[in-house]
């Protein structure tokens, strides 16, 4: 038996908010039952410990893993203002395990190495998949997951999201048990008998002409064809629409016009969002993009966004050989949030729709999205629906 329920809570009152989510998450499930894991997403605009104080009140012995958003999803729609969502998990098949690794900024490679040496400790072995929330404002988010991957394997089923700060980029938080980290990445790993499937696109096209990566260091894009890397916004937009990419702010116009990166040893394209611009025309993006890439702007609008919905939650019925759901996770990019804006709660329904509305969800909109997507290695991508689903 897998039994999921969920919870909302909101007010000024961070503890009371908490508390309130958690009591609701857990009155649903089944008479007797108590929690195996929670997880829990939840607005900056509260104090996050003092919110994982409240939850930690109720359910002190269940695996608490999440982090901070940009917007909370739950099967009660988008909220409109600051709040917590909870989903509470309890199974007699299946095992939950999680575990944290810090100091991403010092050291991001031996963060993730300890975050999955901890999970393949505590499951002794047995874990078969997992969840991960991690930063990346801190540190190097390729060396973080690299790391991660190092411990379980490049095949190794992981998913998961980037925390978010509702778009200040300043910083975000990973929740382990009942304390709120920074600069850090969390897991949950699973073990038993399940099955749970995952999926992630994007639904956007290319527009402008393409143009090659001829310099980058690190996660820093430097130059496309010769010039800085903020000209492929000027040329295609015009120097009196790109303001922002010069003061180093995060341009709206970056989050709503991703770049799609064209990889040569694969079909797939990437989308990339600048996490910071420097003055000199650099892009800081969460995962390295390589010398030799082809680079196109990339461009959607609300139907295409709502037919992506539709197709992700129809890949993940048909990858769970047409089982119904017992929980769903949504980790959504801020991307799709401000290109749906007034429309955003339509995304939901569609995937209510096709996957249950019954069937208990909760989500958040991320900086970044990990795995979801074909291929042997994990890869983070921006501007995605990320579907993650599990079934008896």
């Amino acid at each position: 038996m897998i039994a999921a329920s969920i919870g909302v809570g909101t007010g000024k009152d961070p503890q009371k908010a908490g508390r309130e989510a958690c009591a609701a998450a857990l009155s649903g499930l089944p008479p007797g039952k108590k929690a195996d894991a929670l997880i829990v997403f939840c607005s900056i605009a509260l104090d996050q410990d003092k919110m994982l104080d409240g939850v930690g009140e109720l359910a002190s012995d269940a695996v608490i893993v999440g982090c901070s958003s940009a917007g909370e999803i739950s099967s009660e729609g988008i909220s409109s203002e600051g709040s917590v969502v909870i989903m509470a998990i309890s199974s007699d098949q299946v095992q939950f395990w999680g575990a944290m690794g810090n100091h991403i900024l010092w050291n991001p490679k031996k963060a993730g190495e300890e975050c999955a040496n901890t999970l393949q400790y505590n499951s002794r072995g047995y874990m078969s998949s997992c969840l991960t929330f991690l930063d990346v404002l801190s540190g190097n988010a390729d060396a973080t997951i690299g790391g991660f991957m190092s411990k379980l394997g490049p095949s190794f089923p992981v998913c998961g999201g980037v925390a978010s700060d509702d778009l200040l980029f300043f910083e975000t938080y990973q929740y382990f048990q009942n304390k709120a980290y920074r600069g850090s990445i969390v897991g949950l790993g699973l073990s038993g008998e399940y099955q749970a499937a995952a999926v992630a696109m994007h639904g956007f096209l290319p527009i402008g002409i393409a143009r090659k990566v001829t310099r980058s260091e690190g996660t820093t894009l430097l130059e496309l064809d010769g010039k800085p890397a903020t000209s492929i916004y000027e040329d295609y937009f015009g120097l009196e629409h790109t303001h922002d990419l010069h003061v180093g702010l995060l341009p709206s116009l970056a989050t709503s016009y991703p770049l799609g990166v064209y990889l040569s040893d694969s079909e797939e394209v990437l989308l990339r969002n600048p996490i910071f611009v420097d003055q000199k025309g650099g892009m800081t993006f969460a995962s390295a993009i390589p010398v030799g890439a082809e680079i196109r702007l990339m461009i959607s609008d609300v139907e295409r966004g709502l037919e992506t919905a539709e197709l992700a939650a129809n890949e993940v019925i048909k990858k769970l050989n047409g089982k119904k759901p017992k929980a769903v996770i949504i980790i959504n990019s801020v991307s799709r949030k401000k290109m749906f804006g007034l429309r955003v709660d339509e995304e939901i329904e569609v995937i209510q729709r096709i996957l249950g509305r019954d069937v208990p969800m909760v989500g958040f909109y991320s900086y970044a999205q990990v795995g979801g997507q074909s291929g042997p290695d994990l890869q983070f991508h921006n501007g995605s629906l990320l579907i993650w689903a599990i079934a008896e």
